[in-house]
C-alpha cells in the first residue's frame, strides 16, 4: 500500500528528505482500579502515529499518565470492519472553547445535532452553546 512507502518531499532550501506519513491507530485500555464491575470495561481511542514504535511510545506515555493498562493496539486499517467504520474519540483531545489539552476518558460532546466539537468541562460546553448556537436577538 502507498501509505507505508516513504515519500520524497523537496524543500526550498533543504535537501530531499524521506517523510513517513502518519497512520490512524486504535488502542484499547482497561482501568485496573475500576471496582464498579467484575469485568473491566474497555476504553477505545484513536490517534495518529508514523510507525509502530512511535505509536507504542505515544500510548505508553498516555497510559502511564492516566494509570491505565494497555490491552492492545493496531493500525486502524488492519482492524475488522467494526472498528474501521466506527469513529472513536481521540487519545488526547483539545477543548474547542478554552484550547486546553485534556485526557478525559469521556469527553463532553456538543449537544447540537450537527456540531462535532468536544469540550473539557460543562462550563466550556455552556459557553460554546451560548456563543455559537444561540442567535443574538
Amino acid at each position: 500500500m502507498e501509505t507505508k512507502k516513504r515519500k520524497k518531499i523537496k524543500s526550498d532550501n533543504k535537501p530531499e528528505k524521506d517523510v513517513i506519513p502518519s497512520e490512524k491507530w486504535v488502542v484499547s485500555f482497561k482501568d485496573p482500579n475500576n471496582r464498579k464491575g467484575v469485568i473491566p470495561r474497555p476504553i477505545i481511542r484513536q490517534f495518529y502515529a508514523q510507525g509502530y514504535y512511535e505509536a507504542y511510545d505515544i500510548i505508553r506515555t498516555y497510559s502511564e499518565k492516566v494509570s491505565l493498562e494497555i490491552m492492545w493496539f493496531k493500525e486502524k486499517r488492519n482492524c475488522s470492519n467494526l472498528f474501521i467504520s466506527k469513529k472513536f474519540p481521540l487519545l488526547e483531545s483539545i477543548c474547542v472553547y478554552c484550547n486546553r489539552i485534556f485526557n478525559d476518558l469521556e469527553p463532553i460532546p456538543c449537544l447540537k445535532e450537527n456540531c462535532i466539537h468536544t469540550f473539557c468541562s460543562t462550563d466550556c460546553l455552556k459557553n460554546h452553546i451560548r456563543l455559537r448556537h444561540i442567535a443574538p436577538k
